[in-house]
């Protein structure tokens, strides 16, 4: 059975998908390029990451919309992930969607760099043993 992916790999696969997208529509129609939501084809990026489009969109829509919706103080909600905005379909809130992406790469790094220190302290460790038992004998 094949794992799920992550937050970080449905976030990074639709960033790399719709990137040149954003930011959207020309200006001249009803949306303007300001406008923060993409639509995206939940199909193609269930494909690409190799699961079920119904699992992606549960997971979109139930979880990570739900996870990162947050109201504003003058009431009006945000969402990463939207069934329709406009004329849009399966919106994504692309600017948010990639300040999260951000978020989750720093975190990345952070425990990379936390695994190599530790396992650069582990090497440290046994060859100072190893050393210490050379120069008893």
């Amino acid at each position: 059975m094949k794992k799920p992916p992550t937050e970080r790999e449905v976030l990074r696969r639709i960033y790399e998908m719709y990137e040149s997208s954003y930011p959207g529509v020309p200006s001249e129609r009803n949306r303007g390029e300001n406008d923060p939501y993409l639509s995206i084809d939940v199909e193609a990026v269930a494909k690409k990451l190799t699961c079920k489009p119904e699992l992606l969109f549960g997971y979109l829509y139930y979880h990570l919309d739900a996870k990162h919706r947050y109201q504003q103080r003058d009431g009006t909600q945000v969402h990463l992930f939207v069934l329709k905005v406009g004329s849009k379909r399966h919106g994504v809130n692309f600017p948010y969607l990639s300040a999260i992406l951000a978020n989750h790469d720093l975190e990345h790094r952070r425990q990379l760099w936390s695994i190599g220190l530790s396992m650069l302290a582990l090497v440290l460790s046994a060859a100072a043993i190893v050393a210490q038992i050379v120069t008893a004998m």
